[in-house]
């Protein structure tokens, strides 16, 4: 008689809980889903009481990663991971010798993960969490943009970053100095694109970024203040706010 495994189904949607569920109610005679959890504290708390022999375990939750719910982990069940990232990044976990289902989970794929499970009765022995998540801080690492995209009636225009001198927000509106002495009109508030910018760009005052990469020298200014004058054609003389002296201190090792 083959073995029967005990499962918890992990995820922070109750929608991929229900498809799991549906999804597996196909192999009654392999798995037998005995609760199920929406986070990853009530994962362990249910994996530790339970003590299933299987665990489809989303990466992805609010409070803990997959990978963080097993580091805190007592007992050692197989795991199958379940994720929505790409194919081609996730086959870095086959070198683990883990299983995973990539969301959408397609039947066939499921399959495979039960038969091996038939097969060899476990899956994997040990989890290297730590590689784990390095390969996944890689896959979310945010790809390096080089421009600002701004939209000037049906064109975008793209603003080379080192290209850029600094933005000034005058009423509603922000314009965008060049280092070629352009001046580019955008309607996105200062605030939005101070989020979009990378860390060479730096806000001085509530009406000015200036690129920490164009200025050309500061001075000490009275009242707490600095004057920053900018390496475009006209030498831009930019004074900060009061405000933003403590700031500007930490950040420029002043």
């Amino acid at each position: 008689m083959s073995q029967v495994f005990k499962a918890i189904v992990v995820d922070d949607e109750p929608a991929a809980r229900r498809l799991m569920r549906s999804l597996l109610a196909e192999y009654a005679d392999v798995i037998t889903v005995i609760d199920e959890a929406g986070t990853g504290r009530e994962a362990i708390q249910k994996i530790e009481e339970l003590k299933p022999d299987l665990v489809f375990l989303d990466i992805q939750m609010p409070d803990l990663t997959g990978f963080e719910v097993l580091e805190q982990l007592e007992v050692k069940p197989n795991i199958i991971f379940t994720t929505a990232y790409e194919q081609y990044a996730i086959k870095a976990f086959e070198t683990f010798s883990i299983d995973y289902l990539l969301k959408p989970i397609k039947e066939e794929r499921l399959q495979q993960s039960i038969d091996k499970l038939k097969q060899f009765g476990r899956l994997n022995q040990e989890v290297n969490t730590v590689s784990l998540q390095e390969i996944i801080r890689q896959i979310q690492a945010p790809k390096q943009s080089t421009a600002l995209p701004i939209r000037t009636g049906d064109r975008i225009v793209l603003l080379k970053y080192e290209n850029i001198v600094y933005l000034e927000a005058q009423d509603k509106y922000v314009f965008i100095h060049t280092i070629e002495g352009q001046k580019h009109l955008t309607d996105q508030s200062l605030s939005a694109l101070s989020e979009k910018l990378p860390s060479q760009f730096y806000r001085i005052q509530k009406s000015y970024i200036i690129n920490k990469e164009r200025i050309r020298e500061m001075h000490r200014h009275f009242n707490g203040r600095y004057l920053f004058v900018l390496d475009d054609k006209e030498g831009t003389r930019l004074t900060s706010g009061r405000t933003y002296h403590d700031g500007i201190r930490t950040e420029f090792g002043l």
